[in-house]
Parts: structure tokens; C-alpha cells; sequence
């Protein structure tokens, strides 16, 4: 059953690459923006369809040890042939359509791992994190992450935390500079002064060299291929992280901010999203918890609840009027 249940997974990951065999450049973008969220809603909330049924039991859904690291490397390996081979004398609607979903790929898949693998202890693990966050150019995530937002989540200090009057575009706008800053000084109090490039810079700097490397190789359909799927990526954990947490806010208590709880950060309880993204929407145990993997975590019902999965959450949250309207009647109460 644990494999069967793997096979959505595989077919969305490896959407470019089905895509451009088929000549549908766009597979992967209608899969993400069209076919996903729509199974979220039909299929994932509780009490809707089989999937929806399960999804109304609290269980951890297990991954196995190496599977993450599995679909880690497809991600990694199907974005460099791709990169290569499918640019050239490609025309150039087709580049753009590729890249678009190499871009929900990187973004819905190899960016979750990225967070997950980035969790944990081995080295390996933590490469292999680095490697797909570098991939679309978002490398000093990981440090700023988890140095620095599992301290300040629901905070005025934590960039990734969306205020209750901000739209999507106007949190973007703080938040992408804001996740520079903060890893760049958390970086330079690790080393406490050196001299010489920090690691976010190092990062990007093998990002923009992978890049240029791309396009002497395979012309610049294949710079604009890296281009769209940084861009599309980087646009989808942006706004995964405005739905996490917006609207929520720790009370001080003695000029500190109160001990994190689930009120500060919203659920998900959704199969679908489950399976698709490792377990990424079972957000607020990974907050109390940091330490357990993805495969150890559960809902927590105490949380405030998302109407739908992460990718319909995408969508709502790109229409602010009908994202307040639908949000602010799931909002706790404020604290006293």
C-alpha cells in the first residue's frame, strides 16, 4: 500500500521530464496549478472522498529512510538534463512552459525536501539540502530557517511571519530581503567576524557560476530555464511560508515573547498534501517538535486549520480579498 501511495508523487516529479517526452512542456505547471488542488479539495479534506477519510486520522504516514533522499536526487538530476537537453534550438514558448514546471517541481518538492533533509543530522542529509536549495538560488534558507525562524516564528522579528494586514505581494516584499538578512548575520555570529565570504554569499555565487556554466553549455534557453524554475520555486516557499503563520502573533510576557504553541501557527489536515509533500502540512508538530522527521508527525487539532491543502492554499493566498474573507473567520481568539 506505502508504494502505491508513492506513485502520485513520482508522476508529479517527474512531470518535465514526461512532459517534454510527450511534447506537453506545460504537464507539470497543470499539475501543480490545476490537477493538485483540486484533488486537495475533492479528494484530502476530512470526511471527503477515501483519501479525505484517512485524512481525518491523526496517524504519521511512513517514508522509509532513504526515500526522501531518493526523490531528492531525481529532483536534482532531472533539473541538470533537462537544463541540458532541452535547451539548445528548443523554441522558446516551449522553454518557457518547461521552465514554469521544472519551477513547481523544484518549488513544491525539491524545496520541502530541502527543508526536511535540512532537519536532520546526517552530513549527507544536510548536503543534499543545500544542493537542491542551491539549485534555484535559495541556499541561505536553510541557515536562516533554522537558526533563525524556529527562534522568532510568530514574531514581528521572524521574516517569515505574515502580519494580519498584509496581502501576498506586500509580505514578499519584505519577507525575500528580510531571509537574506537574517542568514547573512546569523552566518557572520557563527563566524564570529572572519574575514572572507560568508556561506550565503559562497552559495549564490555557485548558483549564478552553475548558471553561467548552464548557459556557455547549452545557450541561453537553458539560463532561462534555471531562471523560470528559481523564480517559480522561490515565488511557492515564499508563499507557503506567508499561509504558516499569517495573522498569528506571540504575546510578550516581560518584554519576551510567550513559549510557542499550536495557536501560533496554522494545521493542515489534508491527505493529499500529505502525500505529496511529505508531511510538510502537519506544520504546527514540526514547530513544537523540530527534532522528529517527517514520517513521526502528526496533526495537532489544537492548531488553527487551513480549508485546504498547501497548493489550493497557494491559489487562495494569490487572491488576498477572497484569502482575508476565507482566513480571518478560522483566526484563534487573541490572546489575553
Amino acid at each position: 500500500m506505502q508504494t502505491l501511495l508513492k506513485l502520485p508523487l513520482l508522476v508529479f516529479v517527474l512531470s518535465p521530464s514526461l512532459g517534454w517526452w510527450l511534447g506537453l512542456p506545460a504537464l507539470g505547471l497543470l499539475l501543480g496549478a490545476v490537477l493538485i488542488p483540486a484533488c486537495e479539495w475533492l479528494l484530502g479534506r476530512p470526511g471527503h472522498g477515501p483519501l479525505g477519510r484517512w485524512a481525518s486520522q491523526p496517524r504519521p504516514q511512513s517514508f522509509g529512510p532513504h526515500w526522501p533522499r531518493l526523490v531528492a536526487l531525481l529532483v536534482l538530476l532531472q533539473s541538470l538534463a533537462l537544463t541540458l537537453l532541452a535547451s539548445g534550438d528548443a523554441p522558446w514558448n516551449q522553454t518557457v512552459w518547461l521552465g514554469l514546471s521544472l519551477g513547481f517541481v523544484a518549488g513544491g518538492t525539491g524545496i520541502v525536501l530541502g527543508h526536511e533533509l535540512g532537519h536532520r543530522r546526517s552530513l549527507l542529509d544536510r548536503r543534499l539540502s543545500l544542493a537542491l536549495l542551491t539549485l534555484v538560488g535559495y541556499g541561505h534558507y536553510q541557515l536562516e530557517h533554522n537558526r533563525g525562524h524556529h527562534r522568532s516564528a510568530a514574531t514581528f522579528q521572524d521574516p517569515a511571519t505574515a502580519r494580519l494586514h498584509e496581502s501576498l505581494p506586500r509580505f514578499l516584499l519584505r519577507y525575500f530581503p528580510g531571509i537574506w538578512r537574517g542568514a547573512c548575520a546569523l552566518d557572520r555570529q557563527g563566524r564570529q567576524g572572519s574575514a572572507g565570504l560568508g556561506l550565503p554569499q559562497r552559495l549564490l555565487l555557485l548558483f549564478a557560476g552553475y548558471a553561467l556554466l548552464a548557459s556557455a553549455l547549452a545557450g541561453p534557453q537553458a539560463l532561462a530555464l534555471i531562471a523560470l524554475q528559481a523564480l517559480v520555486a522561490q515565488f511557492l516557499v515564499g508563499t507557503i511560508d506567508y499561509v504558516e503563520h499569517w495573522g498569528l502573533r506571540r504575546a510578550m510576557v516581560d518584554g519576551r515573547p510567550q513559549r510557542f504553541g499550536p495557536e501560533h501557527v496554522w494545521d493542515c489536515a489534508n491527505r493529499v498534501s500529505d502525500l505529496l509533500l511529505f508531511n510538510l502540512p502537519r506544520h504546527a508538530h514540526h514547530h513544537l517538535h523540530p527534532s522528529d522527521t517527517a514520517d513521526r508527525l502528526l496533526r495537532v487539532q489544537q492548531a488553527p486549520q487551513m480549508p485546504t491543502g498547501y497548493a489550493g492554499m497557494v491559489l487562495l493566498a494569490s487572491l488576498p480579498p477572497l484569502y482575508r474573507r476565507v482566513m480571518r473567520r478560522r483566526l484563534p481568539p487573541p490572546a489575553r
